[in-house]
């Protein structure tokens, strides 16, 4: 047979000659343990360490995203309301429409209660002891701090300070 296939094998087989056709000597197979036990726990520092980084990102986008739903939730009825109270970590809000709508920061979440007086989770993950409603003036004061989600090395990547918003209430009235 003359074709390029068997020429090539043929060339590259002449090249092999030299080399033990006996099979792998221990030496070899040591060394080679050797290098992967030299190499496997680099290789999984690295990438134990890309995972952990990730997911202590994700946390922390998981803090922000809870501080925005927070506000998500109250800005529409703050600014709807024409009547408002502020009690501890409850806010009541009264409408044009006369419709009354409570928001209350307790149990590590913003919850809504509604006219029967039920009580409804809206954002979890909320810090409660250190979250609150305050007014001051002309403002409603909102403060809000996400519990904490990453610790260890990675604790950096946390809010630590509480959020502060102040939503203007100067032409709403007080409920008596």
């Amino acid at each position: 047979m003359n074709c390029f296939g068997v020429k090539l094998i043929n060339k590259l087989n002449k090249g092999f000659k030299g080399l033990n056709k006996k099979g792998v000597s221990l030496v070899e197979i040591v060394i080679t343990l050797a290098l992967i036990a030299v190499i496997a726990p680099i290789l999984y520092a690295v990438f134990t360490y890309g995972v952990d980084v990730f997911y202590s990102y994700g946390r922390y986008v998981k803090q922000q995203d809870t501080v925005t739903e927070v506000l998500n939730h109250l800005r529409g009825d703050i600014k709807n309301a024409y009547q408002f109270k502020v009690d501890g970590n409850v806010l009541t809000l009264i409408d044009s429409n006369n419709t009354q709508k409570i928001w209350l920061l307790d149990d590590n979440k913003l919850k809504y209660v509604d006219r029967a007086g039920n009580e409804q989770d809206v954002v979890e993950g909320i810090d409660t002891a250190n979250s609150s409603f305050s007014y001051s003036g002309q403002v409603i004061v909102l403060n809000i701090q996400p519990i904490t989600t990453n610790s260890g090395k990675y604790s950096a990547r946390n809010i630590k300070k509480p959020i502060t918003t102040e939503f203007s209430v100067k032409y709403k009235e007080l409920i008596p």
